[in-house]
């Protein structure tokens, strides 16, 4: 059986009803980000928005996808000072996030 590329950690995201979709994006792009590329031991990151016109069904704004060699890295990565950091600051712009682990199989790249 073939061995997955990366653990990848998917957190889907709605925003905090308070906020507009512009500051919500600003906020995850300008202060969240920053956090999230400091967690140790992570080999990639990014953020996909979701344009609101395109999904209304779905009720989410985007998706983070961040890469680890194993969910052991990823655990090890959430549980740190920079991962503590980075989950407390989830309330500030977010009104709800779902994880979702899943095991990335690079098939073209």
């Amino acid at each position: 059986m073939r061995k997955p590329n990366a653990i990848k950690r998917l957190g889907m995201v709605r925003r905090k009803q308070s906020m507009t979709h512009e500051q919500f994006v600003d906020h995850w792009l300008n202060v969240h980000a920053e956090l999230c590329k400091k967690l140790p031991g992570m080999r990639r990151y990014s953020v996909n928005l979701i344009a609101p016109e395109s999904v209304p069904v779905l009720g989410y704004d985007g998706f983070s996808e961040l890469w680890f060699d194993s969910a052991e890295a990823l655990q090890a990565a959430l549980t740190s000072p920079e991962g503590k950091t980075l989950l407390a600051d989830l309330p500030n712009f977010t009104e709800h996030i779902q994880p979702i682990l899943v095991e990335d199989y690079l098939m073209l790249g």
